[in-house]
């Protein structure tokens, strides 16, 4: 398999066709991620987002990024702060469930993650474009908890021993 990737990384024309049929998939995690984190810089820089920016996050994550400017309009995106560690969890409230968010990974536990991203089909679910919209743009709740409550509010994440 690695030399597979090694003769489509050496041969411009052969990695061409590959792109154009969509089996080098790992430029769409990069030039998502790349495109987020511009974005990210310039939304927190300005406070506010410029249309030029806002097309070319739709031209680029379209109905995902609209999912994901609306959760973050609707302050559906939580950081929860634990003391005294210091902790931060990030939590986004999407159509059915809340998932988790780690945007420094970018990592999320939602479906569309595990089955598109983790494949190499697009670079980020709706719920991570959510949240680092609203980090940057200060459109989140900030929830204050104990250490000892981190348990049972990431409970839901974690792996469960089978029976």
């Amino acid at each position: 398999m690695a030399d597979t990737y090694r003769s489509l990384e050496s041969s411009p024309q052969v990695m061409q066709q590959s792109i154009s049929a969509g089996i080098y998939m790992g430029n769409a995690y990069r030039d998502e991620n790349n495109l987020m984190d511009e974005a990210f810089v310039e939304l927190k820089s300005r406070h506010i987002f410029p249309s030029q920016l806002r097309d070319r996050l739709l031209k680029t994550f379209g109905v995902r990024f609209t999912k994901g400017l609306e959760l973050a309009s609707s302050r559906r995106v939580r950081r929860y702060e634990f003391k005294p560690s210091g902790r931060v969890v990030w939590v986004v409230e999407g159509r059915t469930n809340k998932y988790q968010v780690i945007p420094d990974l970018p990592f999320c536990y939602c479906d569309d993650y595990y089955f598109r991203v983790m494949d190499k089909k697009r670079g980020l679910c709706y719920h991570i474009i959510a949240q680092r919209i609203a980090e940057a743009l200060h459109q989140f709740q900030i929830l204050h908890k104990n250490d000892s409550q981190y348990s049972s509010i990431t409970d839901r994440w974690r792996a469960k021993e089978a029976p």
